[in-house]
């Protein structure tokens, strides 16, 4: 059975049964953001090897 989740901007994402890995390599880390569409929460890297502090959306 399909499941779907509403994204902020009304549209809908479909649920997989089980989790995948998203891997970004890169040589500059802190250029990143990662939005999740559901909540509307961001990530911006540390600048290390890890996705580092979690931040509220700016306004557009």
């Amino acid at each position: 059975m399909n499941k779907y989740r509403s994204l902020v901007n009304g549209e809908k994402a479909q649920e997989l049964d089980s989790s995948v890995e998203l891997i970004i390599k890169t040589k500059c880390p802190t250029k990143w953001i990662i939005e999740d569409l559901e909540t509307g929460q961001r990530y911006r890297a540390n600048g290390e090897t890890e996705i580092g502090k979690m931040f509220t959306p700016i306004n557009k």
